[in-house]
């Protein structure tokens, strides 16, 4: 009997344990970044790489056609402006007032800032 109620509690153990590592896998999922969060990193990649003062990091906002839209501000009052067009996921073009500091690929500048650390 006392055998039956050890095997009992190992095998509800087992369960509980087994639904524990789901919901640890199901919180690390998120970490991988969706197409908001990827243009969101780049574009600050992209502004600390070129010496901008930021005073307020760009806020990204995604259309219902997929489009990324992202506004922000420097120290000196210059609009911060990102783009990544529903139509071309893969590329983000990075404004500072009427300055365009990056026009291109995506995963491009994130690989470069991950190498350049």
């Amino acid at each position: 009997m006392v055998r039956v109620r050890v095997r009992a509690a190992a095998i509800v153990l087992a369960g509980v344990m087994g639904l524990a590592g789901c919901s640890q896998v199901a919180a690390i999922a998120p970490v991988g970044g969706d197409h908001l969060a990827e243009v969101r990193y780049a574009a600050i990649d992209v502004l600390l790489a070129e010496k901008t003062a930021i005073l307020v990091a760009p806020v990204c906002v995604q259309a219902s056609s997929g489009e990324v839209t992202c506004a922000g501000e420097t120290m000196d009052g210059g609009d911060i402006m990102v783009v990544s067009p529903g139509d071309d996921q893969a590329v983000v073009s990075v404004t500072v007032g009427d300055r365009e500091l990056y026009s291109g690929s995506i995963i491009d500048v994130l690989n470069n800032a991950a190498r350049n650390g």
